[in-house]
């Protein structure tokens, strides 16, 4: 029996980058993350109050791009500080990435947008972050096809998408919440082990068909399906037991996470 999806609040939630326009600070960046771009784009420009104190004195600024997507708010503010802070996270570690990218993450010029999109694509392809159901939106064509290429050569998986967007439009059509499993219903089992389902231990469910796991079951279901292993706790992806359709792994920690939003 499929299980029974409840509503929960679970906004739109983005980290997003910014560029001054102020002659002499073109290559000026701020990294900071809301709920609705827009609004925030307004407030650091001064429209309306609550714009960052920090960002007073470069004005106006433009919205270059946002990343969406993220299974709850804090895993949002997560990567906020760590895009922020490359130099200072302990959310993800630049050590794999080549030593003349370093150079740029751990050094002085952390406001630089080269320093960001360098960031920003080495993130992308580091746990915990390459396994979250994160999207790019770049309304700007060349700044989009840099990312592109810089997210290729960083190894960037590709359920991670990223379009030329209009940020705007993205906020627009993006759902107010997301559907929350809400507690199995008695007697459930999951399908890999035989045992009973608990609200309290995270599971999940397809959407196309009945089955349903403890998302420990199918984490480990699907690293020994894997033929090359990896150092990550969890898949990027997996794949249904029952029918087989693919399944982006912070979908579903998204949906037994909702009701904590």
């Amino acid at each position: 029996m499929a299980p029974t999806q409840h509503p929960s609040i679970c906004t739109f939630y983005c980290c997003y980058l910014l560029r001054s326009l102020k002659p002499g600070s073109r290559d000026h960046v701020y990294v900071g993350s809301t709920p609705d771009p827009g609004r925030r784009l307004r407030q650091h420009n001064g429209e309306i109050t609550a714009g960052a104190v920090t960002t007073r004195s470069r004005r106006p600024w433009e919205m270059l791009l946002i990343v969406h997507g993220f299974p709850s708010k804090a895993s949002a503010l997560q990567f906020e500080w760590a895009w922020q802070n490359p130099h200072m996270s302990r959310h993800a570690s630049f050590d794999a990435v080549p030593y003349e990218l370093q150079r740029t993450l751990y050094g002085s010029s952390q406001k630089k947008l080269e320093t960001k999109l360098v960031a920003l694509c080495a993130m992308l392809a580091l746990p915990p972050f390459k396994a979250w159901p994160l999207q790019i939106a770049c309304p700007d064509a060349q700044l989009h096809a840099d990312v592109v290429g810089r997210a290729q050569r960083h190894g960037v998986p590709a359920h991670i998408r990223i379009e030329r967007q209009n940020i705007g439009q993205v906020f627009e059509q993006a759902p107010l919440s997301c559907p929350y499993l809400g507690p199995p219903a008695p007697g459930e089992q999951c399908a890999l082990c035989h045992r009973a389902l608990e609200e309290e231990r995270p599971w999940g469910a397809c959407s196309a068909c009945s089955a349903q796991w403890h998302l420990v079951c199918l984490a480990t279901f699907t690293e020994s399906r894997t033929e090359s292993r990896t150092s990550s706790l969890v898949p990027a992806t997996a794949h249904c037991t029952g029918c087989g359709q693919m399944l982006i792994w912070g979908d579903l920690v998204r949906a037994f996470a909702a009701a904590g939003e």
